[in-house]
């Protein structure tokens, strides 16, 4: 399809339509990103593509779009493994616009050339608000979600996290996502759900992005079957049956309700965390804190010379 089209580099915010693979990490968004990119989606150009890992070594994600992302939670004070507490109205403060002017040209360098793309990142699911705003109309959303505890199971052999950070991180990620959501078009998809039925999973949800008239996918049984067979039975890993917090209960309650396409997303109600939850995210955001700021005294030191003239190394 890239070469169908007039490359368009420079001439500013890329029209769409904008497909956005919403998701916690580790919850299969790359893998769905990928179904998308073989029904005819653009998926980020080739070179500016995120360098996978020997555990997801495809990721599908837009570097430049990527790096604005932690950008504007570095701005917030947080990051996506320590999310900052933010205020209503956080998408216009000074710190955020003052990223927000790179948007157009990392957009430009994600999708070089005009047509429906598909963008997916996790970030997105603590940034809507800002993106929503941003992003040119028609946008359709597909929030793809795990089992709490096997995301956290993932984050814990991925991370070294705790599995009480993973779930916290679970929680924060999809309540903000919902929030953010929230009157959009969307499509709620569980990703066990995507792993036990690949090919009425893709159908539906073909067929929901056709039906709303504004993302040109193609549909038919050849492009169904290309990628339904690029779910890998591979990517189940890490259980997610245990006992969770009742929070958790009811939110996973929640989000199985929601399954499926809305025209518009409902709202959900806003459920205040337990306080250890916060105090997980609060001690990563610490660490993480504390840590970038002994790197910091690291390369100083290292620019210090010796006694003689010689540069410490």
């Amino acid at each position: 399809m890239r070469g169908a089209l007039a490359n368009t580099v420079g001439r500013g915010f890329p029209p769409g339509p904008w497909v956005l693979v919403v998701g916690m990490h580790r919850s299969g968004t790359s893998a769905l990103a990928g179904v998308l990119g073989r029904l005819g989606l653009m998926l980020p150009a080739p070179d500016d593509l995120v360098v996978g890992r020997y555990d997801n070594p495809v990721h599908n994600e837009s570097k430049a779009l990527t790096d604005v992302d932690d950008e504007i939670l570095a701005a917030l004070g947080g990051t996506w493994s320590a999310p900052p507490v933010v205020a209503p109205g956080w998408e216009r403060s000074d710190a955020v616009l003052g990223v927000t002017g790179r948007v157009p040209g990392a957009a430009r360098r994600a999708f070089p050339v005009d047509g429906p793309v598909v963008w997916k990142d996790p970030r997105l699911c603590l940034l809507l608000p800002l993106w929503r705003s941003l992003l040119p109309a028609p946008v359709a959303t597909v929030l793809l979600w795990r089992a709490p505890l096997a995301v956290a199971r993932s984050l814990g052999s991925r991370q070294g996290f705790s599995v009480s950070l993973g779930l916290a991180l679970w929680e924060r990620y999809n309540r903000d996502a919902l929030a953010g959501l929230a009157g959009g078009a969307v499509f709620v998809m569980r990703y066990e759900g995507l792993l036990d039925d690949p090919r009425a999973s893709v159908t539906a949800l073909a067929r929901w992005l056709t039906a709303t008239g504004h993302v040109p996918v193609t549909a038919d049984e050849s492009a169904i079957s290309a990628a339904v067979s690029s779910v890998s039975e591979a990517l189940a890993r890490h259980e997610g049956e245990g006992e969770l917090p009742e929070v958790l209960n009811r939110a996973v309650s929640t989000m199985t309700d929601l399954t499926g396409g809305h025209d518009r997303l409902p709202g959900t109600p806003t459920e205040v965390p337990p306080p250890w939850m916060a105090d997980a995210i609060a001690q990563r955001r610490d660490y993480e804190d504390l840590y970038a700021r002994y790197m910091r005294y690291v390369r100083l030191r290292r620019r210090i010379p010796f006694v003689g003239g010689r540069g410490r190394r």
